[in-house]
């Protein structure tokens, strides 16, 4: 089966989201009459809202972005620096500095599909805005790719070739005063969790060793995929 460890290997980058703090919630493998699937809570509903749901809006909907415009290079509509100007507007400094946090964790993953409909914002009750718990985060390097990044970080598309620099120069390009801080903080969080907690069986056997190095290459200013 062509994906075979897709599975698996989510649940691990979800995981990893959740030891860097981007969200609160749980996910775990459970088998269905001998199905077996990622059960994640859900994050969107509260029995203080009505009907008990969270209203949730992706960038692609914020930006009036549609279909495969959720990937910058189709129409230019969505763009890191477009995102991080709606959670500006309508959301809060959490939730800003909440974006660089996601776009490091998704580098040292490996998570190529970080994508307009894969950033979210969720409309609380008092009228507030806020970003997303971190979804859909998922190591695909090791997968059949053009190895390029959804979104460009400093106008770079190419996974193997991004620095802890254009991490931070990304986040800087938004205004973002404290962004070398924020990224430095969320690949030590990586660099921890990858020390201590390993896949679930079944998931591509390289997993953790493909992580562990791109985390390690960042935090030592090489290109994510170098060989050290």
């Amino acid at each position: 089966m062509r994906h075979s460890t897709i599975l698996f290997d989510e649940e691990y980058g979800f995981r990893a989201a959740k030891a860097a703090g981007l969200t609160a919630f749980e996910a775990w493998i459970e088998e269905f009459d001998d199905a077996r699937s990622l059960v994640i809570e859900r994050y969107d509903r509260s029995p203080d809202s009505p009907r008990g749901r969270i209203h949730q809006e992706d960038m692609n909907q914020a930006l009036g972005a549609s279909k495969n415009e959720k990937y910058q290079k189709f129409g230019g509509k969505v763009s890191l620096k477009r995102i991080a100007a709606v959670l500006g507007r309508d959301g809060d400094r959490v939730s800003v500095e909440h974006l660089p946090k996601l776009l490091t964790v998704s580098q040292a993953l490996g998570n190529l599909d970080m994508h307009g409909k894969n950033i979210g914002t969720i409309h609380l009750q008092d009228d507030s805005t806020r970003i997303a718990p971190a979804y859909d985060v998922v190591p695909q390097t090791h997968l059949d790719s053009d190895g390029k990044m959804a979104l460009a970080i400093n106008r770079k598309y190419v996974h193997s070739a991004i620095t802890i620099d254009d991490l931070t120069a990304e986040g800087q390009s938004w205004g973002l005063r404290s962004a070398h801080a924020v990224v430095t903080s969320a690949l030590e969080a990586m660099d921890e969790f990858v020390r201590s907690e390993s896949p679930v069986e079944n998931a591509y056997a390289g997993l953790q060793d493909d992580i562990t190095k791109y985390t390690r290459n960042l935090l030592e200013g090489r290109t994510t995929g170098s060989i050290a």
